[in-house]
């Protein structure tokens, strides 16, 4: 557990699981990569292509949930090393991310996409849950807190 993978899409839940793995580097010394993974699979609505216009908008999204993940790891002495990712989030975060970093260890929201969204692309957590190369830990908010 000396490198932890937390991917973010900028949600309460994903947050959740950063500060799970926060009590968890702290228990281990561990490093903590936190990693958003923008989806770089074109998108169609009513017979328009959106390409750039989106991508950009995932980037500056990212950027965001990544500098406030630095910035909350700073503040409670962790070492965290940011990352944005352009791919397939599920398979990036279940194949590829673990094995390019050397994490040994997933901590993940239970969810972060509603909806529609979801409903088409699939849950990316239960992916991972499914195919990833190192054990995942799903941390799941209590939304009656909010």
């Amino acid at each position: 557990m000396k490198k932890i993978l937390v991917p973010l899409d900028g949600s309460e839940n994903a947050f959740a699981a950063l500060r799970a793995a926060f009590d968890i580097a702290k228990h281990y010394d561990s490093k903590i990569y936190a990693v958003s993974v923008a989806n770089d699979q074109s998108y169609t609505q009513y017979g328009a292509v959106f390409g750039d216009d989106i991508m950009q908008h995932m980037k500056d999204q990212a950027e965001v949930a990544l500098n406030q993940a630095a910035g909350e790891a700073k503040d409670a002495g962790i070492v965290l090393e940011t990352h944005f990712e352009v791919g397939i989030p599920k398979q990036a975060i279940a194949e590829s991310l673990p094995e390019r970093l050397g994490t040994t260890l997933t901590v993940i929201g239970k969810s972060g996409a509603h909806g529609l969204n979801r409903a088409i692309m699939g849950s990316t957590t239960a992916y991972v849950v499914r195919r990833s190369t190192v054990p995942v830990l799903v941390i799941s908010q209590d939304e009656k807190k909010h």
